[in-house]
């Protein structure tokens, strides 16, 4: 009995397995590399627990300091134009972030709208405003800065830089004076609502916003409907109306065009029909959220080219009422878009030797 008694409380007392847990946490995934946790180091949100303070303490501090610094050392200097999302905050790049994370100073069009994203993100990268009423104010600032070797990223409120904003001018100026100009793409309103808008994509021409004045926004959609690719307008919401009106008697009703709008939102809508029917429609409705206008080109019309027995038919006719074979030629020639050369040959075969002599012009 004392034998069993000793064994029996000598396993009661060993607690080996229960320390071996405690010593031992469970298999964690490895860490992310190091642009995919700056990129998305985020708050964590109120539905997931947070790590304890020992381990925050332990682990992340050093961390965060060494990812920083190798993605700060790998950038090099020039000025980045990130392209942000257009709606769908997910809809950003992970070189965009990194970029963002890493800059000096992120100039942005509407700094309390961008601020949105960066607090989404978690970066901490300073804001300057840098729209089309400062802009002139602060090149020679963002210059210098670039010439000192900073790293400056510029953004739009929405979608890629350079296009129908502030940044184009910055850009031409940078590349003026050597100083890189690297492009992050991404998101662009124009490109996604052309890519499903099924018009034709493989020519297309961006007019973007037409100008304030009436007479200026005539002749440029004269010269839009006369062209043969496809048109791609940015209209305000609040100009739609005055839009389809000054387009339809230009266009034409029969003319197909894409509305589309809210891209890559909740409330995302592609309307397609012509732009008469889209008249009709839109004179009631009355949308919200950033346009982008499609329209089909001109449809390309190939001259057929006329026969031999036509041309002999119309030059009999000129001739037999009168015209002179020389006129009759010449009448032929314009009428058909045939060369000169060409129809009096005809017409040499028709009439002999009464064809006056041959036209010096082809």
């Amino acid at each position: 009995m004392n034998a069993l008694a000793t064994a029996a409380k000598t396993l009661a007392l060993k607690p080996q397995p229960l320390l071996l847990i405690r010593h031992h946490p469970p298999h964690r995934i490895p860490s992310s590399p190091s642009l995919l946790r700056l990129a998305f180091s985020r708050p964590v949100s109120s539905s997931t627990s947070p790590p304890s303070s020992s381990d925050a303490a332990d682990e992340q501090p050093s961390v965060e300091r060494r990812e920083t610094a190798s993605n700060s050392a790998s950038l090099e200097s020039g000025l980045y134009l990130v392209a942000t999302p257009i709606g769908n905050l997910e809809d950003i790049t992970l070189r965009a972030l990194r970029v963002l994370k890493s800059a000096d100073v992120i100039l942005a069009e509407d700094t309390r709208h961008s601020g949105k994203l960066l607090r989404y993100y978690n970066i901490k990268t300073p804001l300057l405003s840098y729209h089309k009423f400062n802009e002139a104010q602060r090149e020679a600032a963002i210059l210098q800065k670039l010439h000192q070797g900073q790293t400056i990223a510029l953004i739009s409120d929405a979608g890629t830089p350079g296009i129908n904003d502030p940044g184009a001018e910055l850009a031409k100026l940078c590349a003026g004076e050597n100083i890189p100009v690297i492009p992050i793409p991404g998101p662009s309103a124009l490109v996604t609502a052309l890519s499903a808008s099924g018009l034709p994509t493989n020519e297309f021409t961006f007019v973007g916003f037409l100008p304030k004045h009436a007479g200026s926004r005539r002749e440029r959609l004269l010269v839009a409907s006369d062209q043969t690719e496809t048109q791609i307008f940015y209209v305000p919401p609040h100009k739609l109306q005055e839009f389809l009106d000054e387009a339809l008697p230009v266009f034409g009703d029969s003319r197909l065009c894409v509305i589309a709008r809210e891209l890559t939102k909740l409330h995302e809508e592609f309307w397609r029909g012509t732009l008469g029917e889209a008249n009709r429609i839109f004179s009631s409705r009355h949308p919200k959220g950033e346009i982008t206008v499609i329209v089909e080109g001109k449809e390309k019309f190939v001259a057929e080219t006329p026969s031999e027995s036509e041309l002999e038919h119309e030059l009999r006719s000129f001739v037999s009422n009168g015209h002179s074979i020389s006129m009759a030629v010449k009448l032929v020639a314009e009428g058909r878009a045939a060369k000169r050369k060409h129809v009096y040959a005809l017409a040499l075969r028709l009439f002999g030797k009464h064809t006056e002599s041959e036209p010096s012009s082809n």
